[in-house]
């Protein structure tokens, strides 16, 4: 089960290193929201918009970009992960996620973040 969690987490990381809009949004489920802070600035946005008007739109990868999944803990059918990202999109990112497994497919419902130094 952890190892499938753990897919749709680098489904995601795959996407968003790749301005690949679309590998993003098969990593959300449709009506999957996040929530977080860019410096000081609070932001919300669905996981669709997030797809459709940041990393379609972002400038190619840093070189440096890296990522590490920090945990993963699965209860039944759902499931939370924390990712860090360094160098991505100029910032660095700790990212909390909710899964959840729909038709037998885990993804992502929510994203909580925020940029670390």
């Amino acid at each position: 089960m952890e190892a499938e969690v753990r897919a749709a987490v680098e489904l995601y990381v795959e996407g968003v290193h790749t301005n690949d809009a679309a590998k993003v949004k098969q990593a959300f489920s449709d009506d999957a929201v996040m929530w977080g802070y860019l410096g000081d600035d609070y932001v919300s946005q669905s996981g669709v918009a997030f797809a459709d008007n940041v990393v379609a739109t972002a400038p190619p990868a840093d070189p440096a970009y890296a990522y590490k999944i920090h945990s993963i803990e699965v209860t039944g059918n759902v499931a939370q992960a924390i990712l860090e990202e360094t160098a991505y999109l100029g910032a660095n990112f700790r990212n909390q996620f909710g899964l959840a497994r729909i038709d037998g497919r885990w993804r992502i419902v929510s994203k909580v973040f925020t940029t670390v130094a």
